[in-house]
């Protein structure tokens, strides 16, 4: 066999490894919801107290990362309504012994890092893109599960292209 030959089996060989890397980083499946600390009703607070998803995740238009509320916004809230409830007892009990430490919420939506990708809400929320498009129907759900697979590159692209937006590689991969 030729170098030449030899050099292009290589790069075949490389590029067969490098794509079953990828498609094994991104599982088909979704991830079962992980244990939070207290049971946070998302329905409740959403379809039934109308809030948007926003008035929680702070940062969901203006950062990249959407983050959660400090626990004294949601004590706020419940130190005048929801008192008779088991879990907002058990989270005012936390917040009232804890000094103000924060809660240890677990995240539900989870990009591995085998993906490398990082993902940046505000570009999506400026383009209008709605949470539900990638966290399901969360305002139905009592216990947030992860609806869609983050790591489905697939996915992505697809809704990339449909929406017009760019499918330029460092996009996402930076």
């Amino acid at each position: 066999m030729t170098g030449r030959g030899r050099g292009l089996r290589q790069l075949v060989g490389l590029s067969v490894s490098a794509l079953a890397l990828t498609l094994a980083a991104c599982s088909p499946r979704p991830q079962a919801a992980p244990e939070q600390p207290i049971a946070y009703n998302h329905q409740v607070h959403v379809q039934d107290e109308e809030m948007e998803c926003t008035r929680c995740h702070l940062g969901a238009e203006t950062q990249d990362q959407a983050g959660l509320p400090p626990m004294t916004v949601c004590a706020g809230c419940h130190r005048r309504q929801g008192a008779d409830i088991p879990s907002v007892q058990a989270f005012m009990e936390l917040y009232d012994g804890g000094q103000g430490e924060p809660l240890a919420w677990r995240k539900v939506n989870v990009m591995p890092e085998s993906a490398m990708v990082h993902f940046r809400h505000k570009p999506h929320a400026r383009a209008e893109v709605g949470c539900e498009t990638c966290h399901g129907d969360i305002g139905s759900m009592t216990v947030a599960e992860q609806v869609l697979n983050v790591a489905d590159m697939g996915w992505c692209v697809d809704c990339h292209r449909r929406e017009e937006a760019s499918i330029d590689c460092l996009t996402c991969h930076h």
